[in-house]
């Protein structure tokens, strides 16, 4: 396999006469306590589960990843967000040569799978641990994709650099912090691109269930709902919300396998047709306000 090596990086912006130091800075009180708090507990996460993030060869990473996270659940998945983050792929299509923003990145998975299909790759998260195993494993692969920590308040890549920025779950990290939104849009080029996808709180069944599944609330985890993510969106030029998945949330409820390579993917019939059926009932539009997912697409 021949890596695309990208030779470009990002200008880090010097500050500006005119602008005001405490824009530039973690904020003071509540909401710097709080980012304290979600990073050391996702410090001490990642830090945990560093060693079993990537597999030896970025051949076995490719393949793993599109079967644990791009497969939809009804055909086998290993995730149950694979039916959205597949529909999201197709969707951004070709990505050779493109600037692209792993937003959030954890472990920079996603950053890495499009390293791999050519992408020009850079990737932050919160976390600094998360982002020491992202960028000691794209070394290891032989990619310069890029991965910092930094926070979705203080980015420091260049203004209108991205041609693209995706990310998968990570809105209800940082919908909760003010200026996110704005940041993003700055770094994106014009007319560029940004798409997410996120579980919602809008349905209060659903909301029911995840008293149960929710992670610690060091976690930082926000509740995302249409209204808030609006607010987090309100100064893109163009936003959809394509809501998905009603009777189909119920595969939260499946059991997932345990990820062997040597296993071979079985499709679920049950859940095809569960799915099929949503989709019939979500052409009655007033329903779609009770769906569990979305995906959101934004343009700059």
């Amino acid at each position: 396999m021949t890596l695309r090596q990208n030779t470009s990086s990002p200008e880090v912006l010097p500050p500006s006469a005119n602008d005001d130091p405490a824009e530039c800075t973690v904020p003071a009180g509540e909401e710097a306590s709080l980012k304290t708090t979600e990073r050391e507990w996702h410090d001490a996460f990642y830090k945990a589960h560093a060693l079993e993030a990537y597999p030896q060869t970025p051949e076995e990473f490719r393949e793993n990843y599109e079967r644990v996270e791009l497969t939809p659940f009804c055909e086998g998945g290993w995730s149950w967000w694979g039916d959205l983050r597949r529909e999201i792929l197709d969707t951004v299509g070709d990505v050779r040569g493109l600037r692209i923003l792993d937003y959030g990145c954890g472990y920079g998975k996603l950053g890495m799978y499009l390293a791999l299909r050519g992408a020009q790759v850079w990737g932050f998260d919160l976390s600094r641990e998360a982002t020491k195993t992202a960028s000691e494993t794209a070394s290891r692969y032989g990619l310069s994709a890029q991965f910092e920590q930094m926070d979705a308040e203080g980015l420091r890549y260049s203004e209108d650099f991205f041609d693209l920025a995706i990310g998968f779950g990570v809105l209800h990290h940082v919908i909760k912090y003010p200026r996110a939104g704005s940041l993003l849009l700055r770094v994106l080029k014009p007319g560029a691109r940004a798409t997410f996808h996120e579980t919602l709180w809008d349905n209060p069944f659903i909301n029911l269930a995840r008293r149960f599944t929710t992670e610690e609330t060091q976690a930082g985890d926000a509740p995302l709902t249409e209204q808030n993510i609006r607010e987090f969106c309100r100064e893109f030029r163009h936003v959809q919300l394509e809501k998905r998945h009603l009777s189909y949330m119920l595969k939260r409820l499946a059991k997932l396998p345990e990820p062997h390579l040597e296993d071979a993917l079985k499709a679920r019939p049950f859940w095809r047709r569960i799915k099929s059926l949503d989709r019939e009932i979500l052409r009655f539009p007033p329903l779609r306000r009770f769906c569990g997912e979305v995906i959101i697409l934004l343009q700059k």
